[in-house]
């Protein structure tokens, strides 16, 4: 099976959304071992800095809600929240509840079964020096969102994933 790395970008790409509390701002695909194969990210920095804030007359900022410590996710660099995302996703089993909450937000896996690949002709190849090929059966999509999005959203997102896959 052949992959191209631009048409899985754009296709989970496709699943993010502009504002965080609408659907999944972080989307993986990666094997079951955790290895990324690609990611797709919103930039959320304009976001966090311009979320719930109010600019007083004198300059200062100050949140609307008043409650800073509120459980609210933290703000990570992209590559931060990719690398805990690949270590969270690299402990779940597929027998696991494709869902988990945690200080990173809504996590939504789902295993992509690939089909069997065909046999290659080994004849003629006996003599020849060869790599056993890493056999990968599937792939694992993850999507980040906060907690506010609801679950049927990261389910409808995978759908919509394991859809285009086809």
């Amino acid at each position: 099976m052949l992959i191209s790395p631009s048409k899985i970008h754009s296709t989970l790409t496709s699943l993010l959304s502009p504002s965080s509390s609408d659907g999944p701002h972080t989307a993986l695909l990666i094997y079951p071992n955790g290895h990324l194969v690609s990611s797709a990210c919103v930039d959320e920095s304009s976001t966090y800095d311009d979320q719930d804030q109010v600019e007083n007359q004198d300059g200062t900022v100050d949140d609307e809600d008043g409650d800073e410590d509120e459980d609210e996710e933290p703000y990570l660099e992209r590559q931060e929240r990719t690398r805990l995302l690949l270590g969270l996703a690299s402990q779940w089993a597929r027998d696991d509840s494709g869902k988990m909450e945690c200080e990173l937000g809504r996590l939504h896996f789902t295993y992509i079964p690939l089909p069997p690949s065909d046999p290659v002709s080994s004849i003629g190849k006996e003599s020849l020096p060869s790599v056993k090929p890493q056999n990968v059966d599937g792939f694992v999509l993850v999507l980040n969102a906060t907690k506010e999005v609801d679950w049927k959203v990261l389910v409808s997102k995978s759908e919509e994933f394991v859809d285009k896959w086809k």
